[in-house]
């Protein structure tokens, strides 16, 4: 019980830090999102912004299996990456953190077996911006 009571509580807080950064984000306040999107990766992940931003795919990809995120932390790292690099523009910075994206939903589907339409959709669009930006499919 005190387990499921757990991931309860850390789902609500999820969400609310995601509900907050897509506030921020719409309300077009880069500073104030910027810095609130850099204290969450620092509190929950224990990541720096700019740090990520600069990974290689491999060394991103190494960091997520040293440090054996669950897949509800793993699910929302992907969904505030993929609202930090909307509007999806046609540069490196944007097609290497869609890439991390793409790696976390790799990771979630083969190692916690964990799928949604959501995440589904999300890569479709993303493989669909690639192919019609970089034609790398």
């Amino acid at each position: 019980m005190m387990q499921r009571d757990y991931l309860l509580n850390e789902a609500r807080k999820m969400a609310l830090l995601l509900a907050k950064l897509f506030g921020l984000k719409a309300e077009s306040n880069d500073e104030e999102y910027r810095q609130y999107f850099n204290t969450v990766l620092q509190d929950e992940y224990n990541a720096e912004l700019d740090d990520l931003l600069q990974t290689s795919e491999a060394d991103f990809v190494s960091m997520l299996k040293s440090r054996a995120y669950s897949a509800e932390k793993l699910n929302a790292l992907s969904q505030m990456l993929y609202v930090f690099a909307e509007p999806f523009n046609a540069d490196e910075e944007t097609a290497a953190i869609l890439n991390k994206v793409l790696a976390i939903f790799d990771r979630l589907e083969a190692e916690h077996h964990y799928e949604s339409f959501d995440n589904l959709s999300k890569r479709k669009h993303i493989l669909s911006f690639f192919k019609n930006n970089y034609e790398r499919i």
